[in-house]
């Protein structure tokens, strides 16, 4: 039909679909640039909650005890890697709150924005899945080329942290260009397999089968040699894991 691939731009629910993933890739690529790739995910890892937070206001989706229990589980996870301090009395070291990195407030919000689509998706039903996912790629396209645009402009005028240059003469540099196109082609084949199979299976299953990221997350930070968990950070992933996997289970009993 024509205008079929542009029809999702008139609809309300499938921009503001559009602008939660665009936000979600942003938050989430740059804090896995900066920060720790396990704790990124551990704490990106929360989405679980914040998605039945948003199913509550915009789908009237009541929680349930097992929510209320996750939910627990949940921030008792975050409190350890975010602000129990082992050295401390009291355990809890309002200067750890206080360093909180930009990257793990990135996570979080990365994680909620990821939530808040998912519920924006299964609120949408006027529009084929199909065009939810135009609108999931053009929102990540948009949000990135929109926030690069500022980025260039004020740092420009030296107002924002200096870039890393790309000078021409990488682009011969046979080790950037491997690394540069395995990223690329990586992360675009992820992208393809996560669209297509979200589109096949139910929720509660694709949600579980994505924890696998925090396996493979894992693996290759201890290959490339990435700082260690804590152990107490660890227990923190575990516990929010175990909260997510909850609100897996919660939601195939009720599918």
């Amino acid at each position: 039909k024509k205008n079929f691939f542009f029809s999702f731009l008139f609809s309300k629910n499938s921009l503001l679909i559009a602008l939660s993933y665009g936000i979600t890739n942003l938050a989430f690529n740059w804090a896995i640039a900066e920060g720790d790739v396990v704790r990124v995910v551990f704490l990106f890892y929360l989405m679980p909650i914040w998605a039945s937070i948003f199913a509550v206001i915009l789908i009237k989706e009541m929680p349930t005890f097992i929510s209320f229990i996750a939910i627990a589980i949940a921030i008792a996870g975050a409190f350890l890697i975010l602000i129990y301090d082992p050295s401390s009395v009291t355990f809890v070291s309002v200067d750890n709150f206080l360093s909180i990195g930009k990257e793990d407030f990135l996570a979080i919000i990365g994680g909620m924005f990821f939530g808040l689509g998912n519920v924006l998706i299964r609120k949408t039903t006027r529009i084929n899945s199909l065009l939810k996912t135009l609108a999931i790629f053009f929102g990540t396209f948009l949000v990135a080329a929109v926030f690069l645009l500022i980025n260039y402009v004020l740092n420009s005028t030296a107002k924002f942290a200096t870039l890393n240059t790309i000078k021409p003469e990488l682009f011969t540099d046979f080790k950037f260009l491997l690394i540069f196109f395995s990223f690329v082609i990586g992360l675009g084949l992820a992208n393809f397999l996560l669209q297509l199979g979200a589109s096949k299976l139910p929720v509660y299953i694709t949600s579980t089968l994505l924890m696998s990221e925090i396996l493979v997350a894992m693996i290759s930070s201890n290959m490339l040699q990435d700082s260690p968990l804590q152990f107490y950070e660890f227990i923190g992933g575990i516990l929010i894991l175990v909260a997510a996997s909850l609100m897996i289970l919660n939601t195939a009993k009720k599918s």
